[in-house]
C-alpha cells in the first residue's frame, strides 16, 4: 500500500476515472485527527466485513506504519463482527464519484484518530448494504463497470 492524499483519484484502479482514494495513510504523511461518530464507524465496519474485491493481485499483507512497535494488525472486531485488514478494499458509492478505502481504514480511526474526509462519511451512512442490488446500482451508476468485479 501507498500513500495517497484524500479524495484523489485511486491510483491503484486508474482505470476507473471516477475513484477517489480515501484512508491511505502512511507514516511521514499529515492526516487529519480527531473523533467520528460511532454510527460512522459501525456503518463503514458493517461494509468491510464482506466487500466487493476488485480483480487486482495484492503484493501481500499491508502492516500498519502509523503504529510504532507492532504494526500487525491482522483483523479487527466490533460487536461481534470481524475484519480482515491489510488486503481488502471497499468501494463506497458518492454522489458522483466512487470512494475506494483500504479496510485498514478502520485500524486508522480506531487506533490512530484519522477523521476521513466528510462527503465520505457521508456516503458511508447512505450506503445500500453491501452485494445488494442497490449497492451495485449505485456503483454501476458511477462508471464501475460490475464485470470487474468476482463474488
Amino acid at each position: 500500500m501507498a500513500y495517497i492524499q484524500d479524495l484523489t483519484p485511486c491510483s491503484y484502479f486508474r482505470q476507473w476515472q471516477s475513484s477517489l482514494a480515501v484512508g491511505w495513510l502512511e507514516r511521514g504523511n499529515a492526516y487529519p485527527r480527531g473523533t467520528v461518530d460511532e454510527a460512522f464507524f459501525a456503518a463503514l465496519f458493517r461494509l468491510c466485513v464482506n466487500p466487493w474485491r476488485p480483480p487486482v493481485v495484492t503484493a501481500g499483507f499491508h502492516r500498519c506504519t502509523l503504529c510504532q512497535f507492532t504494526g500487525l494488525n491482522a483483523a479487527i472486531s466490533y460487536k461481534g463482527a470481524h475484519v480482515s485488514l491489510g488486503t481488502e478494499n471497499v468501494l463506497i458509492p458518492g454522489e458522483t464519484k466512487v470512494f475506494i478505502a483500504p479496510t485498514m481504514i478502520l485500524h486508522y480511526i480506531d487506533a490512530h484518530e484519522y477523521v476521513p474526509p466528510r462527503e465520505f462519511q457521508e456516503a458511508v451512512l447512505k450506503c445500500p448494504e453491501m452485494r445488494s442490488m442497490a449497492y451495485l446500482k449505485a456503483i454501476k451508476a458511477r462508471g464501475i463497470s460490475l464485470s470487474a468485479f468476482s463474488q
